[in-house]
């Protein structure tokens, strides 16, 4: 219940401050920004998220072993990726709300089971985590005595970025001495063990996937890695792409600076659905100290939230003609 209440209480609150956004800004102005884009620039912009996202399908795919690498099989996956993260949007689960679609879209019409699919999500999340800490790390190191925030916020921003490091490398060490094999030999141990039975033999399952992939298949598992940094790089360079479509270029290096504070951000706040009020306020933020107009940063934040809310309705599209699909589409 108080979980509950604290996400309600998050979400108003972010809420709120999307709305001041909107109240303390000049949106004549924003509007003109946002058509000064172009169609060019709009078309640029959408090419270096499709990057990302593909990378981060391609290294999801290394993870399957009933599958084959191909185009094929990435284009399924980036159907149902498509309606996993456009959930994760729209529903009030925070970033985790669509990652149970996933699955089921993987096992009624791809047939690939539950087992695989659950180790699969298990395993991308950890993956992109890993991923994420290299690129926030850079971020921090870039924002570091550059005067754009107070410093105490950059304190504390390069001590939450150590802190997911940190964590991470906990992440890593567990999956390769398997401590989901360890809780379940424990479990399996204690009194509740016949009761758990079918849940402890889904556990082994999942870890015997999980450990394959990372300990025996290692150069799957680096060039997953690879691609899920990849997904974060081109999140910068789309934010390279914003400013200067705007007509205020920054430097990469200020692009990278400014994503990985939205990465930090987003992570921290993964309970709130669609991080809404907390991403466009970090943008928000950091694009106006960039830019020195605090239209420009909310425009930054609203192109960012369109293109997401964009990608999102065609996510849902998908996803309601997976729902008119009765036979497996591999069939």
């Amino acid at each position: 219940m108080m979980a509950k209440l604290l996400k309600l209480a998050m979400l108003v609150a972010g809420l709120a401050l999307f709305v001041w956004l909107l109240a303390d800004a000049d949106l004549g102005a924003v509007g003109e920004n946002v058509a000064a884009i172009g169609g060019f620039g709009a078309f640029a912009i959408v090419i270096a998220f499709s990057v990302g996202f593909a990378a981060d399908v391609g290294s999801w795919l290394l993870m399957f072993r009933s599958i084959a690498v191909s185009w094929a099989w990435a284009g399924r996956l980036l159907l149902v990726q498509l309606v996993g993260e456009a959930l994760n949007v729209v529903t009030p689960f925070g970033s985790m709300g669509g990652e149970p679609f996933k699955g089921l879209l993987l096992k009624k019409h791809y047939d690939i089971t539950y087992t695989e699919g659950t180790a699969s999500l298990l395993l991308v999340q950890a993956v992109n985590s890993m991923a994420m800490v290299p690129f926030i790390l850079v971020g921090a190191v870039l924002g570091l005595g550059r005067g754009i925030l107070a410093p105490e916020l950059e304190v504390a921003a390069f001590a939450a970025a150590l802190v997911i490091t940190a964590f991470m490398l906990l992440v890593y060490t567990a999956l390769h001495l398997r401590a989901l094999a360890t809780l379940e030999q424990r479990l399996g141990q204690s009194r509740w063990a016949h009761r758990l039975a079918d849940a402890l033999g889904f556990m082994r399952e999942i870890d015997e996937q999980m450990f394959a992939f990372v300990r025996r298949t290692p150069g799957r598992f680096a060039v997953s890695v690879v691609l899920a940094f990849l997904n974060w790089f081109f999140g910068a360079v789309e934010m390279f792409l914003i400013f200067l479509f705007l007509g205020h270029p920054i430097s990469f290096a200020d692009a990278w600076m400014v994503e990985a504070s939205v990465v930090l951000v987003r992570a921290a706040t993964f309970f709130i659905p669609g991080h809404l009020g907390v991403q466009d306020g970090a943008i928000a933020i950091m694009g106006e100290a960039l830019a020195g107009s605090p239209e420009i940063g909310l425009t930054v934040a609203l192109l960012r939230r369109g293109r997401e809310m964009v990608w999102s309705a065609i996510g849902l599209a998908i996803g309601a003609w997976f729902g008119l699909r009765k036979r497996p589409l591999t069939a």
